[in-house]
């Protein structure tokens, strides 16, 4: 069995494993951010003010 040039380019074995783990990367890259940004002094601050307006009566 000979394999050609146009072959190997158009080969999609495992692509579709790839993908997941491009996604799950990325989902991880997202959360990661999202932390960062809610542990910071100004949002958390921010929160804690609307949660304290919010309980007020």
């Amino acid at each position: 069995m000979e394999f050609t040039v146009h072959d190997f380019l158009h080969d999609e074995t495992g692509s579709v494993s790839v993908e997941y783990a491009l996604c799950v990367m990325g989902a991880a890259l997202l959360g990661g951010v999202l932390i960062a940004i809610l542990i910071s002094d100004q949002v958390s601050a921010a929160l804690t003010k609307i949660i304290i307006d919010a309980l007020s009566p």
